[in-house]
């Protein structure tokens, strides 16, 4: 059985240590550290990739690392003692210190260098690839550097000596990503053939992948995906053509460890080196992680960035070059071509989820359709969106209004919009342009009362959507920028919910823009601008309300959809209102139409009478009756302010 080439270089390491050991106690007549002849020549750079890649250990190191013959065999001479206690013993009575491990003097003398040649050539000096690499490190770097005491990684001891079985050991932020055993993107492993010709009306993310890592292997890349998830299948088909593992960041268990980065950047490194794999790490978009999270993750991507080993970076939204420390990667769009108009990309936290399901589904050698994926993105979206907005299952549906035949015409078409978008802006080809998306975005106005927000949960419903109230005013914060991110926050969970999004006292945004006399009125420009901006990007339905509509900028209705006015409703709606209100606990022989006449009041308003008159005739023990109803008029009128006078209706 031929021996690997770790054995040979053991045992020329171990002959050697024995010679200088002799030659030190008693042998006057030999020069110092005369290295004795080595009987196994060092395989020519061929024969190392050829031995590395048919799986000798040290080879692979070698090659990997860019280790030189003497470099080498110095990694090997840190081995002895750990795996030979003779060695050990030699060590000690060489270096005479009470250590086991070599000296910087004693490694460099096993092998003939004298420490003035290994200044002169930068052995085991910082920069060179046995410390920048972590292969070894000085237990004393304070001392002179030839008394340095050196010590294998323990890592590198296990590997070399192959009691890891080529497994991660203990960097639990990394995954081994396993093939995808029904995927026909995915070559064999060590198929390192590398791309061939791309068959013609076949094109391959893959292939192109591969292409632009022969071309530069260590240039970081992004890889831009959409839904369906197609980083992790590219990459790993790309890297098995090229004869190398995926490693796969886990950026929860990341977020864990408490090492500091430099050390997760070279444990890591060291990992992915060992075992000849590229570094595939998801990059969450801007804003949806924890501040500390991202500066972790930051840090350590700007080291790897500067290590020789294949870095993927891939997410599911544009490269956010002002967020990174690094050089621009080589960009990769893997979408299909279709998914790659602005009116198609996901949001943030829709994004988000949907690197998190493909992840999960990789690390298990799965496929999720594309069902489980919408279906987790939606229920990701929904808690991030749950967070900032009342959510609200409709119950009042088009029989439950009560409103002007214009106004529910209008209605009509908000509900029209939404139903019909796909052929309109699908079949039709009907481009909005501007990089406004394919959502609907409407405004209410009108007076408190007048069934606004009655009408979205309306239109909700015979939508069949949920509804998400949120309130402007409760997204506003005085720092700077911090109401732009909340707002991209709702928007970008919205972008992956099939719900209506009602936007609460929306004046309080789109107030009528003035002059700019100071920082405030600059930064209230730019938050109005920028929820103008999101709108028309948004896909969704979006509804705002407003009671001061002529509070709200001219510029900024024409940019709505639809503009619907509640206005206070006349004598035959208000009928209409309290007898639908009313319904059979109406008193007997009541007037509604004179009742309605007598007192002018919205539609919230005539709820609000009802039901005080209700719970009052409830708390009595009898029928309402109709003075309970001029009680509860009574009531509401204090409540607006507004002078009451008794009339027998």
């Amino acid at each position: 059985m031929t021996r690997s080439l770790i054995d040979e270089r053991l045992a020329v390491a171990e002959e050697r240590l024995r010679h200088l050991y002799l030659r030190r106690e008693g042998d006057e007549e030999a020069e110092w550290g005369a290295p004795l002849a080595d009987p196994h020549e060092w395989p020519s750079p061929e024969d190392v990739a050829r031995l590395a890649a048919e799986g000798d250990r040290l080879a692979h190191v070698a090659w990997e690392f860019g280790l030189a013959e003497c470099e080498t065999d110095l990694l090997v001479t840190c081995l002895l003692p750990e795996l030979n206690p003779v060695c050990g013993s030699a060590i000690r009575f060489l270096s005479g210190l009470p250590v086991s491990r070599p000296t910087v003097a004693i490694a460099l003398s096993t092998h003939g260098i004298s420490v003035p040649e290994a200044l002169a050539d930068g052995l085991l000096r910082d920069g060179s690839p046995l410390l920048d690499g972590g292969l070894v490190r000085y237990e004393e770097p304070e001392a002179s550097f030839p008394e340095r005491v050196l010590k294998v990684h323990d890592r590198v001891l296990d590997f070399l000596t192959g009691h890891d079985a080529g497994a991660l050991c203990g960097v639990r932020w990394l995954r081994s990503l396993p093939p995808y055993p029904d995927d026909p993107r995915a070559p064999e492993p060590g198929d390192s053939q590398g791309p061939g010709p791309e068959p013609a009306g076949e094109p391959s993310p893959a292939r192109d992948l591969a292409a632009a890592l022969v071309t530069d292997p260590h240039r970081a890349c992004y890889l831009r995906q959409g839904i369906d998830g197609e980083a992790l299948p590219a990459a790993r088909a790309a890297l098995a053509t090229l004869g190398r593992t995926s490693l796969l960041l886990d950026p929860d268990a990341l977020a864990t460890d408490d090492s500091s980065p430099a050390q997760l950047a070279q444990r890591t490194a060291l990992e992915a080196r060992l075992l000849g794999a590229a570094l595939l790490v998801p990059v969450p978009p801007p804003g949806t992680a924890a501040p500390e999270r991202c500066d972790r993750l930051r840090g350590l991507v700007t080291r790897l960035d500067e290590a020789p080993l294949p870095l993927l970076l891939y997410g599911g939204h544009p490269w956010a070059a002002h967020h990174w420390d690094t050089p621009r990667p080589a960009e990769i769009d893997l979408r299909d071509p279709a998914a790659r108009r602005p009116d198609q990309q996901l949001g943030a936290a829709a994004s988000a989820a949907v690197e998190h399901v493909h992840r999960t589904a990789a690390l298990r050698a799965a496929v999720p359709t594309a069902d489980e994926v919408r279906q987790s993105a939606r229920r990701r979206s929904a808690a991030e969106l749950g967070s900032l907005a009342r959510h609200l299952v409709p119950e009042v549906g088009w029989q439950d209004l009560v409103l002007p035949e214009s106004v529910r015409f209008r209605l009509d078409m908000l509900t029209a919009r939404v139903r019909h978008r796909d052929t309109v802006f699908g079949d039709w080809g009907l481009r909005r342009g501007g990089g406004r998306g394919q959502g609907t975005t409407a405004l209410f106005a009108g007076e408190s009362g007048t069934g606004k927000t009655m009408a979205a949960e309306a239109v909700a419903q015979e939508l069949g959507l949920d509804l998400y109230v949120v309130s402007l005013p409760f997204l506003v914060s005085k720092y700077i920028g911090e109401t732009e991110k909340n707002l991209e926050r709702v928007f970008s969970a919205a972008d992956m919910l099939d719900a209506v999004v009602l936007f609460d006292e929306a004046d309080a945004m789109f107030a009528k823009r003035g002059e700019v006399k100071g920082s405030n009125d600059r930064h209230a420009n730019m938050q109005s601008g920028y929820l103008l901006q999101r709108l028309e990007s948004f896909n969704g339905l979006a509804v705002l309300t407003t009671n001061l509509r002529a509070n709200i900028d001219t510029a900024f209705t024409r940019r709505f959809d639809e503009v619907i006015l509640f206005e206070s409703p006349g004598p035959e709606v208000r009928t209409l209102l309290w007898r639908s209100l009313l319904g059979a606990s109406a008193p007997a022989g009541l007037d509604v139409e004179s009742l309605a006449q007598a007192y002018d009041l919205a539609g919230g308003s005539i709820r609000a009478c009802v039901e005080s008159a209700a719970f009052a005739a409830a708390a009595a023990g009898r029928p309402l009756s109709e003075d309970d109803l001029l009680q509860g008029i009574e009531t509401e009128y204090g409540k607006l302010g507004r002078l009451f006078t008794r009339r027998e209706a």
